[in-house]
């Protein structure tokens, strides 16, 4: 019986479950077709789409769909649509990040659109070509916002027209083009903060060319300043500073690298020592400035009309300039150049990402690019800090050699001034500069001379005359008021100013006997008779030496002539100076 009423039960359930779905609305099971796709973020997938077809029955439809790399466009291809799941992705306000560094603008295709996919609503942009796009940064990536649609976002489809390559889909990257997702990016501070370091070679250059006036410093600044340039336009600092069209940008960004190695050579040919740089090395250095900028011109001004070939000929030019800038490295580091090791350490990182980028754009046909963007920033500084340690060097060694010569000048000077036996003044010193000392108070004048001197060299020998002169010389003891001359053998000149003229010209006299007997003893005496003119500024302010000595040279001779050992002095007010035919004579009689 309890079998007989749960089979009872059982039928009850499944007949009340049947009534309930039959009176359930028929709407309620109806399932949206589309509710069930999905779209994962992790690949983007692609599909051949005809030019009649609307996107609508394109994005609805899973199984026209592939995920797979495409590796070759079917023949006949006239449009393809690349799909990028949102799925479970953050981004906040779906766009596309396009590519547009290729050598030809529209080589790879003609126009695209953006299509933005919902769950019951599909938006579209019209179609886009890339010269409508405004710059924004990375320099050769620029943001497109997708169209807005009421409801969340599935996915962002592509379409693109006119396709030519299959590798077309990668030009186009899923991005977030919120306001928030468009600050500067970690390659763009490294840009900015490069661009910030290079400040310091650029006040460098810059003083060192006010220094040193040279042509390779206005050179080394040129460089940092194009290097600047050129990672601000590379890491797309530019759009972000300035509203600037994106044809300039490009221009910017492409022959400020020309510019940098024209001038690189340039300041090579300029920096390396004339002496260790043959004419050939020279005249190839300045031949492939020449070629960089002729090659950058053509780049910015026929890329985008002959295409391809302006391509392959800007990257064989480049083959020729890496080959003649090793030639002439090369020669002048064999002829032991100091100047070229500099220049060798800061290109070389620059020459071989150079290196690898025409290599590889040259041997795939520019299927592979070498961009190393990061790379080139630090190539290009670290070419601007060598260089400037480089002219810091060349700096310290010019200043070394200049101080060198001053050294030379000065001790040339002094044994062209000097008398090479006592250190004194020899007479130069009175015939080319006495109106200066003459204005600088010296007006009054001594004549000293040994008295027998002549005895002492033929009694002692010159070797003894030659310590006695040198006695005397420390005897006489010049000072700050006091200039002495040795005027010849055994006569000397005191240039005297200040007050007490006699008094410190005889003190100085009677010294001399004293150091003539330390230096030869007893066994001889050695006294001097001196002639002294005092005349003071006033007197005769245009006074010539000649005269003055003159004067003083008949006083020595009364002093001679009176018995010697003794001063004559005279203090002047004014008078004429005598002939000079009578002192010669005068001399001859008082020796």
């Amino acid at each position: 019986m309890i079998g007989g009423a749960t089979r009872w039960l059982a039928r009850l359930y499944v007949g009340a479950l049947a009534v309930l779905f039959a009176l359930m609305p028929a709407h309620a099971l109806a399932q949206d077709p589309n509710s069930g796709l999905t779209y994962p973020s992790e690949l983007p997938c692609h599909t051949i789409v005809d030019p009649a077809e609307t996107m609508a029955a394109i994005a609805r439809d899973p199984a026209r769909w592939s995920c797979g790399t495409l590796e070759e466009l079917p023949a006949g291809t006239q449009q393809i649509a690349v799909r990028f799941g949102l799925g479970d992705s953050a981004i906040a306000q779906p766009g596309l990040l396009v590519n547009s560094h290729t050598y030809r603008e529209f080589d790879t295709f003609e126009r695209f659109a953006i299509v933005t996919v919902g769950e019951r609503e599909i938006a579209s942009s019209g179609w886009l070509t890339v010269e409508q796009l405004l710059p924004t940064s990375p320099v050769w990536k620029t943001r497109v916002e997708a169209p807005s649609i009421a409801g969340e976002a599935q996915a962002v489809i592509v379409r693109i027209d006119a396709p030519e390559r299959a590798g077309v889909i990668d030009r186009f990257e899923l991005v977030d083009t919120a306001p928030d997702a468009l600050l500067a990016n970690a390659d763009q501070l490294i840009a900015a903060t490069l661009c910030g370091l290079l400040l310091l070679p650029v006040l460098i250059g810059l003083g060192h060319f006010r220094v040193l006036r040279s042509r390779y410093a206005a050179y080394h600044f040129a460089y940092c300043v194009l290097a600047m340039v050129q990672i601000a336009a590379l890491g797309g600092l530019l759009p972000l500073l300035f509203d600037i069209p994106r044809t300039a940008q490009f221009m910017i960004l492409h022959l400020s690298f020309d510019l940098i190695t024209a001038t690189s050579v340039i300041f090579a040919v300029n920096f390396i020592e004339p002496d260790r740089l043959s004419a050939t090395s020279r005249r190839l250095l300045y031949a492939i400035g020449a070629l960089a900028l002729v090659l950058g011109t053509m780049r910015v001004t026929l890329g985008q009309t002959i295409g391809d070939a302006i391509a392959f000929v800007y990257y064989g030019g480049y083959v020729l300039f890496l080959v003649g800038l090793g030639y002439a490295l090369a020669q002048s580091l064999l002829s032991g150049s100091r100047a070229s090791r500099f220049i060798l350490a800061g290109f070389l990182p620059l020459v071989v990402i150079g290196t690898l980028r025409v290599v590889l754009a040259l041997a795939t046909n520019f299927e592979i690019r070498f961009h190393a963007v990061l790379w080139q920033h630090l190539a290009l500084s670290w070419q601007a800090v060598v260089t400037a340690i480089a002219v810091a060097d060349r700096f310290l060694i010019l200043r070394q050699e200049r101080d060198h010569a001053r050294d030379t000048a000065r001790l040339l000077e002094r044994v062209s001034e000097r008398d090479s036996l006592t250190d004194l003044y020899n007479r130069r010193i009175i015939t080319e500069r006495y109106a200066q000392l003459h204005a600088d108070g010296f007006t009054s004048l001594a004549v000293l001379d040994l008295d027998h001197f002549k005895a002492i060299n033929d009694t002692f020998g010159h070797a003894a005359g030659d310590d006695v002169l040198c006695a005397v010389a420390d005897a006489l003891g010049p000072d700050e008021d006091t200039i002495v001359v040795r005027m010849g053998g055994e006569e000397f000149v005191l240039l005297l100013r200040g007050d007490g003229v006699f008094e410190r010209a005889e003190r100085r006299r009677i010294a001399v006997g004293l150091a003539g007997r330390a230096a030869l003893g007893d066994a001889h005496r050695v006294t001097a008779s001196m002639g002294l003119i005092e005349l003071s500024p006033e007197t005769a302010p245009d006074m010539d030496f000649y005269g003055l000595y003159e004067r003083a040279d008949r006083l020595l001779y009364e002093a001679k002539n009176a018995g010697r050992d003794r001063t004559v002095s005279e203090r002047l007010k004014v008078f004429r100076p005598r002939r000079r035919d009578r002192r010669s004579a005068d001399r001859r009689h008082a020796a």
